[in-house]
């Protein structure tokens, strides 16, 4: 029984801390924030000790109250990314997938896509993955598809 109210704690640690990064609606555009980790605390009344807390709150509900399973189908949808490195005329724009997206940097304002800049993308799938010559199963490249539609501001 304690076992199962320790993991129970650290699914929602887990959850609250991974709240701060993971997209939630805001209008058509995904932009992330603390939503999910408010509403968990809320639950619980301020003098509640934290044996209270566990009991209150499942892994089914954590999971419901997830803005990234709130968002749906993520394919089609805007998001809004951060550049974490860039590479010559490549932008890596992580969105809070599972993987990051790679884009082309614009040319005629190269000096604004820099480290730490928030971009707008399409998303147009989660995962790139195909079967490459002479492998049968199929290979991942890590890194997901999306279109690159600019600067948030």
């Amino acid at each position: 029984m304690a076992l199962m109210s320790h993991l129970r704690r650290q699914v929602q640690l887990a959850v609250q801390q991974s709240s701060r990064s993971s997209p939630i609606m805001s209008g058509t555009v995904f932009r992330p924030s603390s939503t999910a980790a408010s509403s968990a605390a809320s639950s619980a009344s301020p003098g509640s000790t934290a044996k209270n807390d566990d009991t209150d709150v499942t892994f089914a509900s954590l999971l419901r109250n997830c803005p990234f399973t709130q968002m749906g189908n993520p394919v089609g949808k805007v998001v809004v990314g951060k550049v974490y490195h860039v590479v010559n005329d490549d932008l890596y724009i992580d969105f809070g997938g599972k993987f990051p997206c790679v884009c082309r940097r614009p040319s005629g304002k190269r000096s604004l896509f820099t480290r730490g800049t928030e971009v707008k993308v399409m998303i147009k799938s989660l995962e790139l993955s195909q079967q490459f010559l002479g492998f049968d199963k199929e290979m991942t490249l890590c890194e997901a598809d999306c279109v690159f539609l600019g600067r948030l501001n």
